[in-house]
């Protein structure tokens, strides 16, 4: 362990992958944390569950995938070994939780507000990803922040259709008010809810195809995106954990008993 550096975890599905490109590549200043992935491709996710403020496999042979990707070969992730843990994508998608909300706006002036508001915060809670950081999060030693899985790829014409005029005209008023809504829910439930960067959006509801992955065209893949996008996460992200650790560390954050599963010592 990088000793005194705020102990900071990026935790994930398939849509981590742009993060640690970003970092690779060198696009974004990841200097000053003691910085580890823990995840897989989403597919393994329904293998997971959180219990006694830590992310659990349920069978060894999806521990042993999520270690295989883990610099410290972890089986199971503990929030009280971290700073701040970063739930990146983990399959909670809300661009389809807007487009429904949106749709049904459309039809009509029947969906008075508080309904909206309980679709969304369902929708989001809904999700097992966001049940595994809320899980994170219950322990109360590390500071949890969510991704969500970022809008599709502009473009698709199937997508595109799922947006006509009368949808897409309401996108500046009620999407920012989605937002706020799911912000205010996640605080509740003791995470910080991540907008996507605003400079990676398009037509309100999409990312511009400057983050697309390679080909993405050819390969039918409008949901995962680029390093470029990755670095403009993490330039949203780095202050925040740099500033929860300063602010947190006196008083000793993630320093309640029990042994640490990377074998270091906890502090006093």
């Amino acid at each position: 362990m990088a000793e005194g550096l705020p102990r900071f975890c990026i935790f994930g599905d398939s849509h981590y992958a742009c993060l640690k490109q970003a970092e690779v590549q060198g696009l974004v200043d990841v200097s000053g944390v003691d910085l580890e992935y823990w995840g897989h491709v989403g597919g393994r996710f329904r293998f997971l569950e959180a219990r006694d403020g830590a992310i659990y496999p349920k069978d060894d042979f999806t521990a042993r995938r999520f270690a295989k990707f883990n610099a410290k070969g972890r089986t199971f992730l503990p929030a009280v070994d971290f700073d701040v843990i970063l739930v990146m994508g983990a399959r909670v998608y809300i661009w389809g939780l807007f487009q429904r909300v949106l749709t049904l706006l459309s039809a009509g002036p029947m969906l008075s507000e508080g309904l909206q508001r309980r679709i969304l915060t369902d929708g989001l809670r809904g999700h097992l990803g966001y049940q595994l950081a809320r899980g994170l999060a219950a322990d109360g030693t590390a500071h949890i922040l969510l991704a969500p899985t970022a809008y599709y790829t502009e473009g698709a014409e199937r997508l595109i259709a799922a947006v006509p005029p009368e949808v897409a005209e309401l996108i500046p008023d009620r999407v920012p008010w989605f937002w706020r809504v799911l912000e205010d829910a996640a605080a509740e439930d003791g995470i910080t809810l991540l907008r996507q960067p605003e400079e990676t959006v398009v037509h309100g509801l999409f990312t511009g195809v400057d983050f697309a992955v390679a080909d993405h065209v050819r390969k039918q893949d409008f949901e995962h995106h680029n390093a470029t996008f990755g670095a403009a996460v993490l330039a949203q992200v780095m202050p925040i954990v740099r500033s929860v650790a300063r602010r947190d560390r006196v008083g000793g954050l993630a320093a309640g008993p029990g042994p640490r599963q990377d074998g270091q010592e906890r502090e006093a």
